[in-house]
């Protein structure tokens, strides 16, 4: 099935809806923003890079005439960025929706002034950080959805009390992995007893996009010709955050990611495994007390509920 023929009968029109999403930027992100705008949905990006959402709009123009698009500077990877940006979005009227797309990948260790290794910050602690404080927001709002984007690369890591940010692992993909999976139990406790907000668990599966572009000059040499044959390109991976959008999930029980072993085709439900519930318990604590960072009366709060 072609791309457009699936967003024709697996999409709405998504006219007078606010969708916020991180990474907007970046090869999976622009795909995502894109079949928003032919979807007619007002975007509210928030990169880092102005010069890029600048670049990006002036694409979104091309597809759709008088398309609005709000930009919000927020670095992931600094709590001082990430805290003035979420009062931006406080301040914006109504926000439809959430898609916490972005995700860093090193292959030189990153840590900084903020304490943790960059992907932490960026792939876990900030990504919740903006979640729970939109919640009240976007439940008064039309789609009412918070999407995230996980990574099958969960599954090379687990939960580690004594070194929650992998800093003393040297395997990166694990690095990685770990940051994503963290965000994905917390946000899956998060919102398991959430009436008003709804939460799909996405995936891209493997595609080539800006993290692969991270990867050693050899290894993006050899993976590049059967990544393109192989895998879905961004375009199509982007499906999967699309169909989370629209559709529910079981919280904790289901995902969203593509048919064939998780890697290639259109998207579809599918189980989650290898993560339990006291796992998803631990890091929502974490998460909340790691908030304290960003904002201490924030964390506050809520670790008194």
């Amino acid at each position: 099935m072609s791309i457009s023929k699936w967003l024709e009968k697996n999409t709405h029109d998504l006219a007078n809806n606010v969708i916020a999403i991180t990474g907007g930027t970046g090869g999976l992100g622009v795909e995502i923003v894109k079949n928003l705008v032919e979807l007619r949905a007002s975007i509210i990006l928030l990169d880092r890079n102005i010069g890029k959402g600048n670049k990006l709009i002036e694409e979104l123009k091309k597809i759709r005439e008088g398309v609005e698009v709000t930009q919000i500077p927020i670095d992931l990877s600094n709590y001082k960025s990430v805290r003035e940006g979420v009062q931006k979005l406080k301040e914006i009227s109504k926000i439809d929706a959430l898609i916490l797309n972005a995700g860093v990948y090193h292959v030189k260790r990153r840590e900084g002034e903020e304490g943790y290794l960059e992907e932490f910050r960026t792939n876990f602690i900030s990504p919740f950080y903006i979640a729970i404080n939109l919640i009240d927001k976007i439940k008064f709002s039309n789609l009412k959805k918070v999407v995230d984007v996980g990574s099958i690369s969960y599954k090379l890591a687990t939960l580690n009390e004594n070194d929650i940010d992998y800093s003393r692992e040297t395997k990166k993909m694990k690095i990685y992995g770990n940051s994503k999976r963290m965000l994905m139990c917390a946000l899956i406790e998060l919102f398991k007893n959430e009436p008003n907000v709804s939460f799909s668990l996405t995936h891209p599966g493997v595609t080539p996009t800006n993290i692969t572009r991270n990867f050693p000059k050899v290894i993006r040499a050899v993976i590049k010709l059967p990544m393109k044959i192989m895998f879905n390109s961004p375009k199509r991976a982007s499906l999967s955050i699309i169909k989370g959008l629209f559709d529910e999930t079981k919280v904790g029980e289901e995902w969203i990611g593509p048919k064939h072993f998780d890697i290639w085709g259109n998207p579809q439900k599918k189980r989650l495994s290898g993560i339990n519930e006291d796992e998803c318990k631990k890091a929502y604590t974490l998460a909340i007390k790691l908030c304290q960072l960003i904002d201490e009366d924030m964390g506050r709060v809520f670790l008194l509920q």
